[in-house]
């Protein structure tokens, strides 16, 4: 018995790291690979939704991929491995792919040639905002426009470039005049790259108490805007301000540092639309086996350890932001949000 025992787990062994090797080929699959042309960029896949009819229909949101780290690019390449099979039932057309920024690692022209391969292996036109990580003259040689607005059947698209955070008086006129412009249609949707709000308070990003994030709030309410879609932090949340749901989506593929209880996990958004309703869901996508392996499984051991004496798992969030009335020290009343 104990020998059988001892051959059994070594068969177990064995397979095991067989699996682990195979998660690994697709990697050398990208290595090799030749990457999107230069043409196809921002301004290129907007033309092609011209044409578009119905009121029903599909797209995809995903942010920080981070291209140029064979972690973030194995990732990348399985979560894409998904997208291009969302349409296999061929009920909902899905009409492209929206980038929230962040496309490369720290802006090389190396990793724009790498986010280019990425960009190769979706299969559907993608469009993409700027991020903080991406060189600004590089991404108009591979990604084309920083910041542009487009249409799409019933539906208008506003992608904004705030890789440096706020926005500029300048970038808050050219949004009203487009928000104005897409109130014909039946929905608004905005993509940029930091998120106006806080999607984990237990970090560094602190955007809730900053003036242009609740100017901008307040606008894309005053408008009914439907969606903002924004990156910067690697994890998903959901939150509603003046009617507007705010989705952070940043599991593209760079290694996520959040536990996942807190959202902390590799996934995308797939979007439809259907006459007047917009629906969304989270598509979460598990690691390739030996980045689960190298890293996520020890990430999420150390946050159990730490959960001890931390500060614990977000078990609950006030997702609707609401003013409320309350006095000072000395007695005056005041809106606080």
């Amino acid at each position: 018995m104990g020998r059988r025992t001892r051959r059994f787990r070594k068969i177990l062994i064995y397979v095991f790291i067989g699996a682990v090797a195979y998660s690994f080929l697709p990697m050398f699959h990208f290595w090799f690979m030749k990457g999107a042309p230069l043409d196809d960029n921002n301004q290129a896949n907007v033309l092609k939704l011209v044409d578009n009819e119905g009121v029903y229909f599909s797209f995809i949101v995903f942010g920080d991929n981070h291209a140029g780290l064979i972690f973030n690019d194995a990732a990348a390449m399985k979560e894409i491995w998904h997208m291009n099979r969302e349409d296999r039932f061929r009920k909902v057309p899905i009409d492209f792919v929206l980038g929230v920024g962040d496309v490369t690692l720290d802006g090389s022209r190396s990793q724009f040639e790498a986010w280019k391969k990425v960009q190769r292996l979706i299969k559907y036109p993608v469009i993409t905002a700027i991020g903080n990580h991406d060189d600004r003259k590089l991404f108009d040689e591979y990604c084309g426009n920083k910041e542009f607005a487009f249409a799409n059947r019933n539906s208008y698209f506003i992608v904004l470039d705030n890789e440096d955070g706020a926005l500029s008086d300048t970038q808050f006129a050219w949004l009203e005049e487009h928000l104005k412009a897409g109130e014909k249609y039946d929905h608004i949707f905005i993509a940029m790259h930091k998120p106006p709000y806080d999607p984990y308070q237990q970090e560094w990003y602190n955007e809730d108490n900053s003036p242009w994030s609740y100017r901008f709030r307040k606008l894309c309410g005053e408008y009914k805007v439907d969606m903002v879609f924004a990156g910067h932090k690697h994890m998903y949340d959901h939150q509603v301000f003046d009617g507007v749901d705010y989705i952070t989506t940043g599991g593209g593929g760079m290694l996520i540092e959040i536990p996942e209880a807190d959202g902390g996990f590799l996934h995308y958004i797939r979007v439809m639309v259907n006459n007047d309703y917009v629906t969304y869901e989270v598509r979460r996508v598990s690691p390739p086996l030996w980045e689960y392996v190298v890293y996520y499984f020890w990430k999420e051991v150390v946050y159990w350890v730490r959960n001890f004496y931390g500060s614990g798992y977000i078990v609950g969030r006030n997702t609707e932001m609401q003013p409320m009335r309350v006095k000072d020290l000395n007695d005056r009343e005041y809106w606080s949000w």
